[in-house]
């Protein structure tokens, strides 16, 4: 898909840095799961956005980097076994953006990496390990899924990044490109943020751009914080 194709069809723009802070992942680190010129590392997935001059990823290639990054740094999970279940998911099952689906839910039982089918619940199939394709009865819960919200069709649509005293920060593809945002009044969270920090106040951002002080201050929290902390 080229840039322009990408940017009219809402499915998220992302540079690698930029992909980087949402998901907390170090830059260098994201960039080699996507592989990069005069890499000898195979890479992860194959990009799905075609752009000159740097790379680019979308909204779900973003939400399976938080589930790489949950397999690998909670769970101590190695590329080697991630690669083989996202191969194993396309090949086999036909299945793309395998961390991204509701409806074939991923869990980690033990080292290996299984999947639930939407009518097979409670036998997941091994998509790793000696045994792939073999039923298993064990269970197992991905956190990281708790933050994402489905379309009709059971891809992930949005992504909750922040939540603050009822207030949410969202990444959306169809908004602002990908941007994270308030959910509640739409701005993105760096309007907020760049009027609290340019009027040295909560109050007199909030009353600028007729939101509530709670919402500038999540929005405030979340790019001083999560955002500087993942820089």
């Amino acid at each position: 898909m080229k840039l322009v194709d990408a940017a009219l069809q809402g499915t998220g723009i992302y540079s690698i840095p930029e992909a980087a802070r949402y998901a907390r992942i170090n830059a260098k680190t994201l960039r080699s799961w996507f592989g990069t010129a005069g890499s000898n590392r195979a890479k992860l997935y194959r990009e799905e956005i075609e752009s000159t001059g740097m790379k680019v990823l979308s909204f779900f290639e973003l939400i399976e980097a938080l589930a790489v990054r949950s397999l690998r740094t909670d769970h101590g999970v190695s590329l080697q076994r991630i690669r083989q279940a996202l191969e194993t998911a396309n090949e086999r099952y036909g299945i793309h953006h395998l961390f991204a689906r509701k409806e074939h839910k991923t869990v980690l039982i033990g080292s290996d990496i299984y999947i639930f089918f939407g009518d097979d619940t409670q036998s997941p199939v091994q998509l790793t390990g000696k045994h792939r394709g073999q039923k298993s009865f064990k269970e197992c819960i991905e956190m990281y899924m708790q933050d994402l919200d489905f379309d009709a069709v059971g891809l992930a649509k949005v992504y909750t990044a922040f939540r603050f005293k009822g207030e949410e920060v969202i990444l959306n593809p169809k908004l602002h490109f990908g941007d994270p945002v308030m959910k509640r009044s739409g701005y993105t969270a760096n309007t907020l943020y760049s009027a609290a920090v340019a009027e040295g106040s909560l109050v007199k951002a909030a009353h600028l751009y007729d939101v509530s002080e709670t919402e500038v201050e999540a929005a405030y929290r979340y790019c001083s914080t999560e955002l500087s902390l993942a820089a």
